[in-house]
């Protein structure tokens, strides 16, 4: 449909952007006023189960929900006094994610009637659920709602994309809404069965001493108790509602466009409006701004708190400074997340035990995983999984992994010592590229021939990495080959330097932040004495972590800070204490 066939249409659709938000923000703003008094934190609990990350896999979700007891053969609550907590992602990537939240809204009912109570924490694909980001929706997941689309709207829908999109296209209309689309897109709207409920429901609770979210706090949160936290993304979800409901009226934003697209596309149409008044330009003009704001809103960005990975990925030296003050805030000494599925499929703890990873990839078949749960009582913090008969154990630190995304770094650091090494192509004066392997598994690294004196300083760097636990120092030992001694230290699958971002301009950017990880690197070389700290000699990874190579002129004699400190000094953050060199930071792109 073309913006210029009449004045009167651009006017109708204009005022719509007006009136059609006015209407959406009486009907949800009962909604907030009544959702403030809603409790989102308990006391004295005896017993808490948690489980995350569904994604669809009813089956292994009421395995799981049986073998904790919490339900019988028949799936009616039989928890008693249990609160039994889910982290959020029921949605997505299985075919039975109706299934699984008619459950759980069943069983909210039947807890509250025992004197227990579920819980239901938003994950992010609920949320991309209800704002229409649709990526990982799987057929299934539509067609569980074709028996709902209203009568001929389906028809009258592809008869508009044909006459917009040329006579060929309804093949592409099928494809883009398969059976069930439109269905979906009713229960999950602000006015629909799920939509109503997700938006009611916690982005972040706190119980006992433990605080359930599914992805975690980043320095969006900082400061803010669980319920103002509660509060500002439950605004942010409504305001984008309101807002896309105002645009989707005048066309501004069509069905078929992508999430990520919907402000360029709606500023790109209200610039193809010739024929509305000067108020109506306004008005819609207003509108795009108010909506391209609200698509920016923290809380729904990557640093938002069922988005946001630090606890789960990040260096815990520097993410630290982060998820303490925030625990402090909270008053709890526990953070159970979700989102990130754990990298051997089992329940680990960070942080000294301070964070609880809990999803293990419940859905077999899209992570080949296992239904986890945790039981928090008074016999402590343990997990059990649902497709092993051995009680609930303890839960374990999650081993440090550097460079390599698979193999935890002790495991690496037995490949380098005790591998078979294979040459491959120089790399530069003195280093060749290798691979070493052992037991079956294999490990790309660099040799690098030096001095014994120069290869102590090596291996030091790394023990002294280690004893901090920073994880920046790649895994390095002492070997001969090729009848030369020198260092073998393994490098990640990907791997670009500073200098490649400097020269190519390459955009840099993974889910852990870079100007943490660059203070901690100016803390090392200022603990260490590093005096050869150069753009060639600072790596980052697949993901964008923070490595560091190079350290055969450190452990010197000298009473000053390294120059390349001396030019930039460092900033590490209070997680290295008052006693380290501290001072202001700088960007990667300084050096």
């Amino acid at each position: 449909m073309c913006w210029n066939r009449s004045s009167r249409n651009a006017t109708r659709r204009a005022l719509s952007v007006t009136v059609g938000s006015a209407m959406l923000a009486v009907l949800l703003a009962g909604g907030v006023r009544a959702e403030e008094t809603q409790p989102v934190a308990w006391q004295g609990i005896e017993r808490v189960v948690a489980f995350a990350d569904v994604h669809g896999a009813y089956a292994e979700l009421t395995a799981l929900l049986r073998s904790v007891g919490v339900v019988d053969e028949d799936l009616r609550w039989t928890g008693g006094r249990t609160h039994l907590v889910s982290l959020g992602d029921l949605l997505d990537r299985g075919a039975d994610s109706r299934k699984v939240m008619d459950l759980l809204m069943r069983l909210q009912g039947e807890a509250a009637t025992a004197g227990g109570r579920v819980h239901v924490v938003l994950g992010n694909h609920e949320a991309m659920n209800v704002l229409g980001d649709l990526r990982y929706v799987v057929p299934g997941e539509y067609a569980a709602f074709a028996g709902e689309e209203p009568s001929g709207q389906r028809d009258a829908l592809r008869a508009e994309w044909v006459a917009r999109n040329g006579a060929d296209s309804a093949a592409a209309f099928d494809a883009k809404f398969p059976a069930g689309f439109f269905g979906h897109r009713a229960a999950f709207s602000p006015r629909g069965r799920y939509g109503q409920w997700l938006l009611g429901l916690p982005v972040a609770i706190v119980i006992n001493d433990s605080v359930f979210m599914h992805g975690g706090p980043s320095k969006v949160l900082a400061g803010l108790p669980v319920q103002e936290i509660n509060l500002r993304y439950r605004a942010a979800l409504r305001d984008y509602l309101v807002t896309l409901e105002a645009l989707e009226t005048a066309q501004l934003v069509r069905p078929e466009d992508p999430y990520s697209e919907r402000p360029v596309l709606a500023q790109q149409r209200l610039a193809t409006v010739t024929t509305a008044d000067e108020v109506s330009l306004a008005r819609m003009k207003e509108a795009v701004e108010r909506f391209t704001a609200a698509d920016r809103n923290p809380f729904i960005e990557p640093d938002g708190p069922n988005w946001y990975r630090g606890a789960a990925l990040c260096n815990e030296c520097s993410e630290a400074d982060v998820l303490d003050p925030f625990m402090a805030t909270l008053g709890v000494r526990r953070l159970v997340i979700g989102h990130t599925v754990a990298r051997d499929t089992r329940v680990a703890s960070r942080f000294d035990g301070r964070v609880v990873k809990l999803d293990a990839g419940m859905n077999r078949a899209a992570y080949r995983g296992r239904p986890a749960a945790l039981t928090l009582d008074q016999g402590g913090a343990r997990v059990s999984y649902a497709d092993d008969p051995a009680p609930p154990a303890e839960i374990p630190a999650e081993p440090l992994y550097v460079a390599s995304a698979s193999l935890d770094d002790a495991r690496v650091t037995a490949i380098l010592a005790n591998g078979t090494v294979t040459v491959g192509g120089p790399r530069s004066p003195g280093i060749i590229d290798v691979s070493v392997e052992h037991g079956g598994q294999k490990v790309p690294a660099i040799f690098n021939t030096t001095t014994r004196d120069d290869a102590r300083r090596e291996l030091a760097a790394h023990r002294v990495d280690r004893l901090l636990r920073l994880g920046l120092v790649p895994a390095t030992v002492e070997r001969e080959v090729q009848g030369q001694r020198g260092v073998l230290q393994v490098r990640p699958d990907r791997i670009v330097t500073l200098a490649d971002v400097q020269r190519d301009k390459l955009r840099v950017g993974g889910w852990c932040a870079l100007e943490p990880q660059y203070e901690l690197m100016y803390g090392f070389d200022a603990l260490i004495g590093n005096e050869a700290r150069t753009a060639d000699r600072i790596l980052y990874d697949g993901a964008w972590m923070l490595l560091l190579t190079g350290h055969g002129q450190s452990f010197g004699t000298a009473r000053t800070l390294p120059a390349h400190l001396q030019a930039r000094p460092p900033s590490t953050g209070p997680e290295w204490g008052a006693s380290r060199a501290g001072s202001r930071s700088a960007s990667p792109q300084s050096f």
